[in-house]
């Protein structure tokens, strides 16, 4: 077997088993390239779009490393189960470690009770190496919720520690019952591969992050290292002896330079074509391991390796990869949770540039000290103990809830009460048996399901956080108010597959058949828009809606929809640690911006009500909004609890605003 041999990285030459593979410069290119990719999509995703399957070139790279070690070891009889999770716990512990420390200190200050719960969570599962089955169920990568999880990255480091749990196992069983390795590696990845191909669509979220359906990536790359190994044409530039003649038809300079222009170009199409909503991995994640493996292939003296990858500042980024990957989502993630949306360019910025620096310091004080042989056996004991016992924090920090009464929160505790719905659970279970509802699409709210209502409230979400308000006013005036819960609740709209809007008219017509009922409320999110069609309907559907309900004699009182926020109110609650854009600021929404939102929903508005002069309209974005701003925070109260529903401290101050201007129009028709 010929195998170019080159010089092992300073800080791996004494530490590194006679049986590793040679140190290449342009595999660290080739780290580098991933990397670089997955930082630049996470912080700007419209730069470059496929950068997400920089994950799947480190897939074949560890599959070709580790892989060119085990096989190498097995087959020279010299494996050792000890030795090898021992080098594993040195190489990969050490920065994880510090990561998920600093992450539970920075949350301890920063974060509000339900965010730090969850970060525990996923620090017990980030030390177990089971993030991905973590996330399995949560959420998908590509949502934007994700974007909130600081240790959401940890999903590849899981699947990649399952692989090496399991697969030398396989490996060294395999090889003492004589059989092939390769042929063993093939069949796995095979079966792999069509799990990953076959589930996608069906189970999208379980193909991303289940092993079985990726670890096809890393043994793809290990097929590559067992070419290699053992010398055969074709693969990392390798002449394979045949008698007296050498084959080179593969393994030509002119050859390595195609394979690796090809393996390049491959990857660069890939960061370039690729988009977050297409079907991945699936068949398009051929496209990034096959250019990997071709890359990687063609060996360190092809043209784009030598002088591309094997640059020295390609090289440099290559050996703080590991870490720079797992800083860089934390940093991001937080910017996020903190502003309560996407950050700003500058502050994404700063977080990748953050994110370097940390991850070289974590490179030179923590990674090169650690990694070596060198006390070795104290190593592993001292990272697996500190591994444990940030598993414990984890989990303690979870079944603690966050620990709500931790002083950096305790000051924000009431604001960040607002932001979860109230809701009498028992009252609905009342109002429910007395109508007869059996469904989850059949929801009600009464003051006093014992008795027969007066004023009835319909409408979706948008009635629901008024509820409380209204509910304290009216039974003070020793009415009873029912709530039926609706999707958009206008006669004749048409339902659709849309089980809500289905029982709109069932609930509609309850209001009708209660002859105790004197008033009735209309409030939806539903905004509407004559220019259109379906606006034109809607427009209508409310008209309609208004004249039932007039025509048997009832009053009715019309709610205009508060305003719709361009950011969370979340982010309005001060943090300890740090200050975010709109705690800097007075927490409101630009009238200008509330008044060009609504312009057309005015107009079509309008048109719905001109035929009924005695129809109470009751402007809840006017109780907010002055000349200049619409309030989210109020003698600071939070008002909302997200973009577009009350708090139930905005649905009372709601109440009594209503209860203002009813009291009003009473006393003066009086």
């Amino acid at each position: 077997m010929q195998i170019e041999k080159l010089p092992l990285a300073p800080a791996e030459a004494d530490a590194a088993p006679a049986l590793h593979p040679a140190y290449r410069r342009d595999i660290d290119g080739l780290r580098a390239l991933a990397v670089l990719s997955v930082v630049l999509y996470h912080a700007f995703p419209s730069r470059l779009p496929g950068g997400f399957a920089g994950v799947d070139i480190f897939f074949i790279i560890s599959g070709f490393l580790i892989g060119s070690i085990l096989i190498a070891a097995m087959q020279q009889n010299a494996f050792s189960f000890a030795g090898f999770y021992a080098r594993r716990v040195r190489r990969i512990f050490p920065a994880l470690i510090v990561v998920m420390g600093a992450c539970l200190a920075f949350g301890w200050f920063a974060l509000f009770p339900d965010e730090y719960k969850m970060l525990g969570k996923h620090v017990f599962g980030g030390a177990g190496f089971l993030s991905n089955f973590y996330l399995w169920n949560e959420v998908g990568y590509f949502d934007t919720a994700a974007e909130t999880k600081p240790l959401l990255h940890l999903w590849s480091l899981g699947i990649e520690e399952q692989f090496y749990i399991f697969w030398p196992v396989l490996m060294l069983l395999a090889w003492k019952r004589r059989f092939s390795l390769v042929a063993l590696a093939l069949g796995v990845a095979v079966l792999s591969f069509l799990v990953n191909v076959g589930g996608l669509h069906k189970f999208p979220s379980a193909t991303f992050y289940s092993p079985a359906s990726r670890i096809w990536e890393l043994l793809y790359g290990s097929v590559l290292a067992y070419m290699s190994v053992n010398g055969l044409s074709l693969f990392a530039g390798v002449h394979r002896k045949h008698g007296a003649d050498t084959v080179a038809d593969w393994s030509s300079p002119r050859a390595r330079n195609i394979k690796s222009a090809l393996g390049l170009a491959m990857l660069l199409a890939t960061l370039a074509l690729l988009r977050a909503d297409r079907h991945f991995p699936g068949f398009w994640a051929l496209l990034p391991t096959t250019g990997a493996v071709l890359l990687i292939a063609a060996g360190p003296q092809a043209w784009c390796n030598r002088v591309l990858l094997g640059n020295p500042v390609a090289v440099w980024f290559g050996l703080i990869s590991y870490p720079l990957y797992l800083w860089h989502w934390p940093l991001l993630a937080f910017a996020r949770i903190v502003e309560s949306g996407l950050p700003s360019s500058k502050i994404r910025g700063a977080a990748v540039l953050a994110a370097i620096v940390l991850a070289w310091l974590t490179y030179r004080l923590l990674e090169r000290p650690l990694r070596g042989a060198a006390h070795g056996r104290a190593k592993v004991i001292a990272l697996s103990a500190a591994m444990l016992a940030l598993a414990a924090a984890g989990g303690a920090l979870y079944h603690a809830n966050g620990m709500p009464l931790r002083a950096s929160v305790v000051d924000s505790a009431a604001q960040h009460k607002e932001l979860f719905v109230v809701e009498d659970v028992a009252n609905a279970a009342a109002c429910k048996a007395r109508y007869g509802f059996n469904s989850v699409y059949e929801y009600c709210l009464m003051d006093d399901p014992a008795k027969a209502p007066t004023v009835a409230m319909v409408g979706d979400s948008h009635a629901f956080h008024i509820w409380a308000g209204l509910n304290r006013y009216y039974h003070g005036k020793g009415e009873n108010l029912v709530y039926f819960g609706t999707r958009v609740p206008f006669v004749g709209l048409p339902a659709g597959d849309d089980p809500y809007q289905k029982v709109v008219p069932m609930m509609l017509d309850k209001v009708m058949q209660e002859p105790t009922v004197k008033t009735v409320i209309i409030s939806t999110f539903a905004r509407l828009n004559i220019e259109d069609e379906g606006g034109k309907k809607m427009t209508q559907a409310l008209h309609d809606t208004i004249a039932m309900y007039s025509a048997s004699g009832r009053k009715v009182v019309y709610v205009s929809d508060t305003p719709y926020l361009d950011f969370e109110p979340r982010s309005c609650i001060r943090r300890a640690a740090v200050a975010s854009s709109q705690t800097r600021t007075d927490c409101s929404l630009p009238r200008a911006k509330q008044d060009e939102q609504i312009a057309r929903h005015k107009v079509a508005e309008k048109q719905a009500l001109r035929d009924f002069p005695t129809v109470q309209v009751f402007d809840a974005a006017a109780q907010l909004c002055d000349a200049q701003r619409c309030l989210v925070m109020r003698e600071n109260k939070l008002l909302y609890r997200d973009t577009h529903h009350l708090s139930h401290e905005g649905d009372l101050f709601m109440g009594e605003r209503y209860g203002r201007q009813m009291d009003a129009a009473a006393a003066h028709q009086h």
